[in-house]
């Protein structure tokens, strides 16, 4: 059994979407695919996941796609040829039938004292005036701007209710598509959550994306109904003071650990790999201090979804990954119950009898997802009943999961099941099978 440690998670677009780049992708050891529903029609998503479910059928390794849900972000339209180039010094029109088309109501919401940020901030404006229904800004910088670009200042607000039209037609075409994990986008609250799983479903997995001021804020009550947590650093980043992201981003991550919610770190991971072979030094870096903060997984954007080396980026992240040693010297978490302090022990007894095998039997998860964010380098085995644990154990690091009907005739092929990932030694968690008021059931067991 090979330890299965941070997991990966690539955003699927025009550079990887052919059948052959994703069963690459597949074979490379890629976790978890992500659909960005801001980018392309019901068509080209019916492909596209067609092509991975081919994939995945025919290397015979389950992966998990989630679809990223729009929400009420504010973008641009579409540009003439689907690209406008933006020189430095030179005056744009933004509005309704602008060179840069957006609506009305963002027109009517910048202030001319506003910084005008578009494309993740990688473009800058500066509002000069407005006149006939559009706004007149002079480039702060060059650079290309495509179809369909966020849009941030100072005082944006996001209109309309939670989650939006978009997002529940969404939501439908992923269901009918046999997906049932979907990503939050500018959450605010976790009324947004409640009101979203609604439509999804009771048995769906669901991320909550934090971007906005508002969901930092709120954040000790989000990640109490959330299943798994993505610290989007791109939009969250335009939305604070930049400043504080690294602090907030080692929080949250913290919060999440406490918690024991899988939590993803997202956005600008390996950004200069995109055009580039070899990332920066500063990103290398930055991957290895999420993984060090305690984060379950990592994901690729742009330099998977429209980036030149998409499988190139991805070996690069895992080179990273698998350089991240784990110490002894783990941190101890506060002790909420029984449950907890006899999990607690099964850390030590991995320590000291250097048996780092773990099978659990499981319908909830609690045990595997409070084993996993002990940094202890553990290889667990988790078997589940219920669909929507075993997708949030694709997010959860260092655990495999198992999808079973039944746990108790599971637990009964317990000696075939370390000859299939030849396991010689294990310690067996079972709470999920415990007849009488015991809190675990561990035995340590020999094949």
């Amino acid at each position: 059994m090979v330890l299965k440690t941070v997991k990966t998670i690539i955003t699927v677009g025009p550079a990887c979407d052919s059948y052959k780049m994703l069963k690459q992708l597949i074979l490379e050891g890629v976790d978890i695919f992500r659909f960005n529903l801001s980018h392309g029609d019901e068509a080209y998503f019916k492909k596209a996941v067609a092509n991975l479910r081919q994939a995945e059928s025919d290397t015979n390794r389950k992966v998990l796609i989630f679809f990223d849900l729009p929400g009420p972000k504010l973008r641009t339209g579409k540009v003439h040829n689907d690209k406008l180039i933006i020189k430095e010094g030179t005056e744009y029109t933004f509005g309704k039938n602008g060179q840069i088309e957006v609506s009305e109501e963002i027109i009517k919401s910048i202030k001319l004292n506003n910084k005008l940020l578009v494309s993740d901030g990688k473009l800058e404006f500066k509002p000069i005036r407005k006149e006939m229904g559009l706004l007149i800004a002079k480039a702060v910088n060059s650079g290309t701007l495509l179809n369909e670009q966020s849009i941030n200042f100072k005082g944006i607000s996001y209109p309309g209710k939670y989650p939006t039209k978009k997002d529940e037609a969404g939501i439908k075409l992923g269901l009918s598509l046999g997906i049932d994990t979907f990503a939050l986008s500018f959450i605010a609250s976790a009324k947004d959550i409640t009101s979203a799983r609604k439509i999804a479903g009771e048995n769906s997995t669901l991320i909550a994306k934090i971007e906005r001021p508002e969901a930092v804020k709120n954040f000790n009550e989000i990640v109490k109904l959330i299943d798994v947590v993505m610290v989007a650093r791109g939009d969250l980043g335009l939305n604070i003071d930049i400043a504080d992201l690294p602090e907030i981003q080692k929080r949250l991550i913290s919060i999440c650990n406490e918690n024991n919610k899988p939590v993803i770190t997202a956005t600008q991971m390996l950004e200069s790999m995109t055009n580039n072979v070899i990332p920066t030094r500063a990103e290398a870096d930055d991957v290895f201090t999420a993984i060090s903060e305690g984060t379950d997984a990592v994901m690729l954007s742009e330099e998977t979804a429209i980036g030149v080396y998409p499988l190139k980026a991805l070996k690069m992240l895992r080179r990273i990954i698998s350089k991240y040693k784990y110490s002894v010297s783990f941190k101890r978490y506060k002790i909420n119950d029984e449950h907890e302090a006899i999990l607690n022990a099964v850390i030590d007894i991995s320590i000291n009898t250097k048996i780092k095998n773990i099978i659990t039997f499981t319908s909830s998860g609690r045990s595997a997802f409070y084993l996993a964010k002990h940094q202890v380098p553990l290889e667990m085995l988790a078997f589940t009943d219920k669909s929507s644990t075993f997708s949030r154990f694709f997010f959860s690091r260092n655990v495999q999961g198992i999808l079973v009907k039944d746990l108790e005739e599971a637990q009964k092929s317990i000696l075939k099941i370390a000859k299939e990932h030849k396991i010689k030694r294990a310690i067996l968690i079972s709470s999920a099978l415990s007849n009488d008021n015991s809190t675990e059931s561990i035995r340590i067991i020999k094949f």
